[in-house]
């Protein structure tokens, strides 16, 4: 879980937390290696898969309600935008 907690940003003990409710939610699993019991895998389950799918339409419906009102060309500025503050904060870590 050394490797979660890198890729999300957060320690070792708060991604153990995090991890820890969602196998209690039946979001997640975890195994352990039957070679190392250092290494343990975290798996995301069948319910977890659900509730990504349905957080996922849900937002798609929030982008389409908060962009429905801007115009094309506007969009289009937006995301160019956006795109350009992304590049600059990927420049500077």
């Amino acid at each position: 879980m050394v490797e979660l907690a890198k890729d999300q940003m957060v320690t070792q003990a708060a991604i153990t937390g995090i991890v820890d409710n969602l196998e209690k939610l039946g979001l997640a699993a975890r195994e352990r290696s039957e070679t190392d019991r250092r290494v343990v895998r975290v798996s995301i389950t069948k319910k977890g898969e659900d509730e990504v799918r349905k957080g996922q339409r849900l937002y798609q419906k929030f982008i389409e309600k908060s962009t429905s009102q801007i115009s094309a060309s506007e969009l289009n500025d937006m995301l160019k935008t956006l795109d350009r503050m992304l590049r600059a904060a990927e420049d500077s870590l």
